[in-house]
């Protein structure tokens, strides 16, 4: 297993698209990715990866061609949380109040994994590498991912009762929150460790008419650059760039449909 990653900690992110080349293409122009094709027995999963080649490359996620038999839903980001044992984490996951979507799912020799609805509707995976080479190779550097944010019409610590119970993370919430805030930002990180991955914020506004979502973001060099490259490939920024504690974060949607996030320091 990969001893770099703590238990609970986001290992894997992927996403699906119904216009597979299209998208392939806008990524790998947007971040410089190199991909991998796993042929036609994997169904052409795709990996993605930052380096000087494709073979020499760390992984940063995956990307695959729409099917019925992947997540049989919308093109999305999805993230997967690292579990010792996938089955067990599954069944608690159920009891807890979520719903499987996927069962555990064996990958080769390298993984097993499943997809799970949380109780207020967001998707995510349970991941459970089966060797030292499984999972995200690079993470917090330029064109990783870097943040792993939460929307939640509600207060943040509650929705994150049901993460914290399945995959023992630490939700706290951190200094710069506004103190007067009802509804305080709350701050993930794995238990104990204190390496925080990601938060919940409260929905306000139009985003109050979405569904609950994890969105992935990526560490860019300049926000506003990469949401102008975006528009110029054919993406869209549904999400103007903003500045909020220390960093300058934008939501930005590929031609395929799948929304994402960018980030980098605020100047």
């Amino acid at each position: 297993m990969p001893t770099s990653i703590p238990l609970g900690a986001p290992i894997w992110v992927d996403t699906n698209s119904p216009d597979f080349d299209r998208d392939l293409e806008f990524y790998t122009e947007l971040f410089g990715w190199k991909a991998v094709d796993s042929g036609k027995e994997f169904g052409h999963y795709t990996d993605l990866r930052i380096g000087e080649s494709e073979r020499s490359g760390r992984t940063v996620g995956g990307i695959v061609p729409e099917s019925p038999n992947y997540l049989n839903a919308s093109s999305r980001w999805t993230v997967q949380f690292y579990v010792a044992d996938c089955a067990k984490a599954t069944k608690r996951a159920e009891k807890l109040g979520g719903a499987v979507h996927i069962p555990p799912t064996p990958v080769a020799d390298n993984l097993v994994y499943s997809m799970v609805f949380d109780p207020n509707g967001a998707m995510f995976g349970l991941f459970e590498p089966l060797d030292d080479n499984t999972g995200l190779g690079a993470g917090k550097e330029l064109h990783a991912p870097a943040w792993f944010e939460y929307g939640y019409d509600g207060v943040p610590s509650e929705a994150m009762r049901f993460y914290a119970d399945l995959l023992g993370w630490d939700v706290h919430v951190p200094p710069w929150t506004d103190s007067k805030d009802p509804r305080p930002y709350a701050a993930l990180s794995p238990k104990d460790r204190f390496e925080e991955f990601g938060g919940c914020h409260a929905a306000e506004g139009a985003e109050r008419e979405l569904s609950s979502q994890w969105v992935v973001m990526f560490a860019v060099d300049n926000t506003d650059e990469a949401c102008a490259m975006a528009e110029d490939l054919g993406g869209d920024v549904v999400g103007p760039p903003v500045e909020t504690s220390m960093v300058r974060i934008a939501d930005i949607r590929s031609p395929g449909g799948a929304v994402f996030g960018v980030m980098a320091d605020a100047s």
